[in-house]
Formats: structure tokens, sequence, C-alpha cells
């Protein structure tokens, strides 16, 4: 049939062996890690945090999948998946500066005001301008709308 019987306490055993958080792997990835335990999420706070230059200096950068391979030990295909998805979607800092640009608050948002509230909002806008021929304009064309 497919299925296997284990002894409660093996499979306790292995339950909290797998959602034991990973231990801290310094910057000479020293300690061992299995590739298994790293959640999306802590690989992500990974790539957040800087790395040193590689020369030693103590510039830093922004991470790369080659970082999280070397330094958490997750193969490459995953490394290179969760690296495109924390560039596409993550609006931290370190992010923006992967992508190569500046920090940025994330795309603008899609207009939901209707035609006519818009126009309106353009009106009363420029009923604040400083040209007097201006905001009587705006202002004809307000009363206009009533």
């Amino acid at each position: 049939m497919g299925s296997a019987w284990y002894p409660r306490a093996q499979v306790q055993a292995l339950r909290e062996e797998l959602t034991a958080p990973p231990p801290f792997v310094g910057p000479s990835g020293t300690a061992p890690v299995s590739p298994a335990r790293w959640s999306d999420a802590q690989l992500i706070a990974h790539l957040r945090s800087r790395a040193r230059a590689v020369d030693g200096s103590a510039a830093s950068r922004a991470r790369t999948p080659v970082d999280l391979v070397a330094d958490t030990g997750i193969s490459i295909a995953r490394a290179e998946r969760v690296y495109r998805f924390w560039l596409a979607h993550d609006t931290h800092p370190v992010a923006a500066e992967a992508r190569g640009g500046a920090p940025t608050n994330g795309p603008a948002p899609a207009e939901r005001r209707g035609e006519a509230r818009v126009e309106r909002d353009a009106l009363l806008r420029q009923m604040r301008d400083a040209d007097p021929n201006i905001r009587t304009a705006a202002f004809e064309r307000l009363r206009a709308l009533r």
C-alpha cells in the first residue's frame, strides 16, 4: 500500500530536528548547516544583511546567489529562485541596491478614482497656483462642473 509506520518517538525527534532553526553561519562558513533547514524566510533575511567585501576591507555589498550557496549550503537552483523572488518583491534598501538603483518605495499605485474626480482634483490644485489667471480659469471651470 506504500505506507510505513514508525514509532512515535522517532517521528517526534525528526519533527523537532526539522523545525529547529539553523545555527548561525559566520562569514567564514565554519558552522555546518543542512540545506533542508533553511526556510525561504531565513534565506531572504540572510540576503537583507550585507556581505563584506572580498578584499577584506570595511566596505560591504549586497549578497548574491553565490553568497547564499556558500553561506547556507543550499542548492544553486534554490538560491537562484529565492534571489529572483527577493529582487522582484522586496522593498528593503539592500534589495534596491542589488537591483542596481536607489531605494524605492515600490511602484506607484494604480489610479482608482474616476475621471471626473481626477479632473476636479486637478482644478483644485490649480486654485492654489500663484498666477491669478490660472486660479480664475480653474474657478470658472469648477463652477461649470457644478
